[in-house]
């Protein structure tokens, strides 16, 4: 079984757009920013897969996540 969180930034519990879940997957992802896939410039991002639905919350930089692993 996956581990699986509630997330918040900013002091705001994330709530999924699509199927209102409130628990996800903890995941990074490289995200293509350039025309070449190993260029160095691609950036690192942190996302959050909904649990229910799949939908994928993706978030750059900017105030940090904070994970609460739900048991």
């Amino acid at each position: 079984m996956k581990d699986l969180f509630q997330v918040s930034s900013a002091g705001h519990r994330l709530t999924c757009f699509v199927c209102q879940g409130d628990t996800y997957d903890r995941r990074q992802m490289t995200l293509l920013t350039s025309m070449v896939a190993n260029s160095g410039f691609n950036k690192r991002g942190e996302v959050a897969v909904c649990s229910t639905c799949g939908y994928v919350h993706t978030f750059m930089g900017g105030t940090p996540l904070a994970w609460e692993q739900v048991e």
